[in-house]
């Protein structure tokens, strides 16, 4: 495995990543953790679901001020949550919690490689396959999870047992899909480069031995 020195802005691009991706990591607990206490509540599982549009007067800002407009969706309370549905929240959110933390930890050691001179290796293609993966899987399932969830909510307050999920719902994270379909091809991209580099090492080596 050879390295390569880093160029002065390639450290400090390096290092701007590293940086943020812990600031990201810190942002990713406290939401998650904000997440949770504001799914799960002392009046039960806190869920939003469709309803028929209709006029609503509210208040915003702790009531400094009031607006007018149209609702969608409504917060429930529900008590009773099958198991099922109970496991697929939790699921959702261990989902919301690990995808992010997947792909930061990822972009992060990607960097830390390149801080050190280290490009094409191994551990930089795992890394993009794990990002790609993620960005591909984690939104289907969470998708699927949600759902589940709803149901679940809905028939806890006497809505119905609900619907099954409809392709539509997926439309919303074709661009999440498509990006770690990108990351794939850079991972591929970066085996390549692997092979290369070592094809060209081992032609370096024969040349040496015939001199």
């Amino acid at each position: 495995m050879s390295t390569v020195t880093a160029t002065r802005s390639q450290t400090a691009d390096a290092i701007t990543v590293i940086l943020f991706g812990a600031a990201a990591l810190v942002v990713t607990a406290i939401s998650t953790v904000l997440r949770v206490l504001g799914t799960f509540r002392d009046q039960g599982i806190a869920w939003s679901i469709p309803i028929d549009e209709q006029p609503i007067d509210a208040t915003v800002g702790s009531g400094a001020a009031s607006i007018e407009g149209i609702a969608q969706e409504a917060m429930v309370f529900a008590t009773g949550v099958d198991a099922a549905a109970t496991a697929a929240i939790i699921g959702s959110l261990v989902l919301w919690a690990l995808a992010p933390l997947i792909v930061i930890v990822g972009v992060m050691l990607v960097a830390w490689n390149f801080l050190r001179g280290r490009f094409f290796v191994r551990s930089n293609a795992r890394a993009f396959d794990a990002i790609g993966w993620t960005l591909v899987l984690a939104p289907m399932f969470i998708v699927l999870l949600e759902k589940l969830g709803l149901n679940g909510v809905s028939a806890a307050v006497g809505l119905g047992s609900g619907e099954p999920v409809h392709p539509i719902e997926f439309w919303s994270i074709v661009p999440i899909f498509a990006t770690g379909v990108a990351v794939g091809l850079i991972a591929a991209a970066f085996r390549q480069g692997i092979r290369l580099q070592r094809t060209n090492a081992a032609l370096e080596d024969e040349t040496r031995g015939l001199v």
